[in-house]
């Protein structure tokens, strides 16, 4: 059980000081030091500082996923289910800072790393998620016809950069009424 909360709290302590500083500016000293473990455990868990930011990036997309797609909607509408998509996504990127700060942070890097394939590829997939939100969307014609379900997914990706909730709550009240054909 120790094992597996150091492992916790290294993760905790990296996905801090990545969130705060960057992946470029954090050492493993750092890390070390706000985990309160010696340097060489985290080197036991992870074979280096690239492998532990790509493990907090997946956790981190994965506690984004489970928040946004892990609640069963299928009794509700579509227009519910895409209001309280953005609605979440929003309360989420407010009410979790650091991984908030993390994504505004990282992801261009993540995207652009060639040695961060997994973690491109969990930020691909979750993005691959909110297309085909939209997707369905328009299938069920009820998101706008001109609307470009990738377009609308970058746009939705991107409010993360948004720096306060007030804006935040304004623009997911933008997104409803560009996506949505009819806005009730």
């Amino acid at each position: 059980m120790a094992r597996k909360n150091t492992k916790i709290l290294i993760l905790e302590a990296a996905k801090k000081a990545f969130s705060e500083k960057g992946y470029d500016a954090v050492s493993i000293d750092e890390i070390a030091q706000l985990a309160g473990v010696q340097k060489s455990l985290i080197y036991y868990y992870f074979p280096s500082k690239e492998a532990l930011f790509e493990e907090v990036w997946i956790k981190s997309i994965e506690e984004l996923e489970n928040e946004l797609f892990g609640v069963e909607e299928s009794d509700s509408s579509y227009v519910a289910r895409i209001k309280n998509f953005l609605k979440r996504y929003i309360d989420f990127l407010t009410s979790k800072k650091a991984i908030s700060d993390l994504l505004r942070r990282e992801k261009t890097k993540v995207i652009d790393q060639e040695n961060w394939k997994n973690a491109r590829e969990k930020y691909e997939s979750f993005l691959g998620k909110i297309q085909s939100l939209i997707v369905e969307g328009k299938k069920k014609k009820i998101i706008n016809e001109e609307v470009d379900p990738k377009a609308a997914t970058d746009m939705i990706a991107s409010v993360d950069s948004l720096p306060r909730k007030g804006l935040l709550k304004s623009v997911e009240n933008m997104l409803i009424k560009i996506l949505l054909k009819d806005n009730t």
